[in-house]
């Protein structure tokens, strides 16, 4: 019964969610689609799981983040700027603030398009030329090129 309750609320625009939880939900959603995008090419279970964890990690959105930057609206740009200058709670160890934050603003984008059912919005951003080459140059790394040859 509680579900139902639930349901029935007000749901708030995704404009109104925090920062955070845009991200959260916006870093499982492209996740997802990166799991499933890759399980579409490979089947080698190693090879799998490097290409998604090379296509989510923090330097890899951060870029994706500035060659889609130019195609938002205006109501995108600022939901994009809303997590980018987010506080940084914890530091990270593998990338600069600066693509930390820009990796934010990119799954704060992401989560927004995902609470506004605009997934066909998100698959035409991935869909750019540019997208999907930096997505390809990640494949041809020696690192993921020595697995798919083995």
């Amino acid at each position: 019964m509680k579900t139902v309750a639930l349901e029935k609320r007000h749901k708030p625009p995704a404009s109104e969610h925090t920062s955070f939880s845009l991200s959260y939900l916006g870093d499982a959603f492209f996740e997802l689609w990166c799991r499933q995008k890759i399980t579409q090419r490979f089947q080698n279970r190693r090879l799998v799981h490097k290409t998604v964890v090379q296509w989510v990690r923090c330097q890899t959105q951060a870029q994706l983040a500035m060659l889609i930057y130019p195609h938002l609206t205006v109501e995108e740009a600022n939901i994009y700027r809303k997590g980018r200058n987010s506080k940084v709670v914890s530091p990270p160890k593998h990338a600069s603030i600066k693509e930390y934050r820009a990796a934010t603003g990119f799954e704060c984008l992401v989560g927004y398009w995902h609470l506004e059912l605009q997934t066909k919005r998100f698959e035409e951003i991935m869909q750019q030329t540019e997208v999907v080459n930096l997505l390809e140059s990640v494949l041809s790394t020696p690192e993921l090129s020595s697995i798919a040859v083995a």
